[in-house]
């Protein structure tokens, strides 16, 4: 995706513009790989046709430079290219999780680092990672991510608020216990925060693992809005005609207004965190393209809440879902969109943006009559300021926004940004947003309850979402994935194998769907034909989850040589796999290495440093190995930080050791 070397891009804005544009169309000398000429890569995979966002720069200068100052350009970059704005080296210590955070900066990058503490201040479970890419502008906020070898991406839990110029919880990480170190970032979410990478065609479905390749293009460039860039690059290389050369780019202005905001929307259109929309069954991650209606590509989800209005929900998320939900868009009948006051290639100033805004509300809103609403003249500045407050985000709760649904006030503006606590939605409905044209019927039914399946696995919606699947029998392998994994959220393994059998049945023999069968049998104890089926998977496709399954699998066979294989080798994909740790622990056990057990388990904690059953096998150990100090200290930080402290509320080294 990168320029390379070559024939640079500064060199080449040089011949476009220092000579005549009629000499541009000239350029057609280049032929049909005149894109290779240039050194502009074209993907090939699950997104083809794009370029490297300079080869834009080539023609629109001046659009392409002032893009990357706005934040959607600085969404995901590496560490060495983000702009600088962090205090880097101070300790953050979370209360509600008793563990202290700090971000360093080396010679040679970002290191996160995570710890906990006696209260003789010795450090323990003490947990260190180079930090691959930083995620957000930091125009309000960012996170950051690292990437294991084999290429998933996980979040970190620290966040810097650039607001309160303070680090905080990330969102999702404000609780005592919070996902640490393993939330794995996947394709839709990564989908809002980045151009598309280049990966191979397919591997972008529902079914795959969700790697990213080692390159990654670092900010949501042209193409995101514009479309795939090579056509249009090569048609005007050739010297086609200016309306061809246009023709072969999506110009968002130029679309009917709902594949226009389609654009905006693809990203800046989320009803509810807690809660999003499934992609059409079928649909790759990476398959829409502006120019598309989103709804057929997205179907959104909204929530209703018994004590929260729809007026009042407000999440960081909400720029084009309160838009979309207000009267002056509703009646405007597609006159108003996002760029009727944003130009998404200029990062705006504030107080003239403002100004600029409210001239737009004057479109549809004249002075005399403002003026008679009002009692008195308004400056146009004074639109946004009174009719989209800024408030408090209810998601991320350390960050203010502009509310974009406009309403008539008055507000309370201290109390709209004053703070908040973290807040679990009461969810008591979901429905399909009616933007675009969602599903309808027994369609949308089914669409509505794998949504809350996938989101939240609630016992009543999974069996309705087996219901459902009977009754409609969609040829997808979609839907079916989602129920399997609900069921064996659930642990309705017998339900599972039943829902596995048929879809196998019916001709989708995918590798998840062998491994997901697999882990069926596992929980009823069917432990040979279990293996049998993850051995088929880890033929086919090789993952950490598939190599830690078998690796259990064959553990509970008494085959231990063979499961230790697996086991260390879902390590290697996934070095993060504490449970992977745990079992290694067990078989060192067995072979009476107990130091090496204590190993396996120590660095188990490491990861997952509240889980009572990590802490319970260490225990044994150090008991077995004789070594009291190393137990009682290691017992009194079970009573104070596992999750569930009270099985060691009893427990001593004398009294475990039988001695009086």
């Amino acid at each position: 995706m990168g320029t390379g070397s070559g024939l640079t891009v500064g060199w080449l804005i040089w011949i476009l513009f220092g000579l005549s544009l009629g000499m541009l169309f000239s350029l057609n000398a280049l032929g049909e790989d005149g894109l290779a000429k240039l050194n502009l890569q074209v993907t090939t995979g699950a997104a083809s046709g794009y370029v490297d966002d300079a080869g834009c720069g080539t023609c629109h200068v001046d659009k392409f430079e002032s893009y990357q100052h706005v934040g959607m350009a600085q969404s995901f970059k590496r560490p060495a290219e983000a702009k600088p704005m962090e205090r880097f080296g101070e300790i953050y210590y979370h209360a509600p999780s008793q563990r202290y955070y700090q971000i360093d900066k080396t010679s040679i990058g970002l290191v996160f680092n995570r710890w906990q503490q006696d209260a003789d201040g010795t450090r323990f479970n003490q947990f260190s990672v180079d930090i691959d890419w930083i995620l957000g502008s930091g125009n309000r906020a960012r996170s950051y991510l690292y990437q294991t070898d084999w290429g998933q991406l996980y979040q970190l839990p620290l966040g810097w608020y650039s607001e309160t110029d303070t680090w905080g919880m990330s969102p999702g990480f404000e609780s005592d216990h919070h996902p640490g170190v393993q939330r794995q970032v996947k394709r839709q979410c990564m989908f809002c925060h980045n151009a598309f990478p280049e990966v191979q065609a397919g591997s972008d479905h529902a079914a795959r693992p969700h790697r990213f390749p080692e390159q990654l293009p670092q900010g949501t460039g042209c193409q995101r809005c514009h479309g795939p860039g090579a056509s249009h690059i090569q048609t005007a290389l050739n010297g086609g005609e200016l309306s061809v050369i246009r023709a072969a780019i999506t110009n968002p202005a130029k679309l009917p207004p709902l594949r226009r905001d389609s654009v905006c929307f693809q990203c800046h259109m989320l009803p509810s965190v807690s809660i999003i929309g499934m992609r059409r069954f079928g649909q790759p991650d990476y398959a829409f393209r502006p120019g598309q209606d989103l709804s057929e590509y997205l179907v959104h989800m909204d929530i209703t809440e018994p004590n929260r209005p729809a007026e009042q929900r407000f999440e960081i998320n909400h720029h084009g879902y309160r838009l979309w939900g207000s009267k002056c868009y509703q009646k405007s009948a597609g006159a108003l969109g996002c760029i009727s006051c944003h130009d998404p290639h200029v990062k705006p100033d504030s107080a003239s943006f403002r100004k600029q805004v409210g001239e737009v509300c004057t479109d549809c809103h004249a002075q005399d009559q403002l003026t008679l609403i009002h009692g008195v003249k308004k400056t146009t500045d004074a639109c946004v300021s009174c009719h989209m407050p800024t408030r408090r985000t209810q998601d991320v709760i350390e960050v203010t926004m502009t509310d974009h649904r406009i309403a008539r006030g008055p507000f309370d503006h201290k109390a709209l940004v004053a703070p908040v606590l973290p807040h679990e939605p009461n969810i008591v409905d979901v429905q399909a947003l009616p933007f675009g044209h969602p599903p309808q019927g027994a369609e949308l039914s089914l669409y509505r309850v794998a949504s809350v399946v996938r989101a939240l696995a609630y016992p009543d919606a999974v069996n309705a979402m087996k219901n459902e699947l009977i009754q409609q029998q969609p040829e997808t392998l979609t839907p079916y994935l989602v129920l399997l994994e609900g069921q064996l959220k659930n642990q309705q393994f017998k339900e599972a194998e039943k829902t596995a059998e048929f879809v196998r049945s019916q001709g989708h023999n995918d590798p998840l769907v062998l491994q997901q069968h697999a882990v069926a049998l596992i929980g009823q104890g069917k432990i040979e034909p279990a293996i049998a089926l993850l051995k088929q998977r880890v033929e086919q496709e090789e993952t950490d989850s598939a190599h830690f399954n078998l690796g259990l699998a064959l553990f509970r066979a008494n085959k231990p040589e063979q499961a230790a294989k697996h086991l260390k080798r879902a390590l290697e994909l996934q070095p993060i796999l504490a449970g992977a740790h745990k079992y290694l622990g067990l078989i060192a056990r067995s072979n009476q290495q107990h130091q090496l057990a204590v190993e396996h388990f120590t660095r188990a904690l490491v990861i997952q440093p509240d889980s009572s059953d990590f802490y319970r096998e260490l225990l044994v150990e150090l008991k077995t190995l004789q070594q009291p100090q190393s137990y009682n200290r290691w017992l009194q930080r079970a009573r104070r930080f596992s999750a569930n402290p009270e099985p060691f509320v009893s427990l001593n080294f004398m009294r475990e050791s039988g001695e009086d």
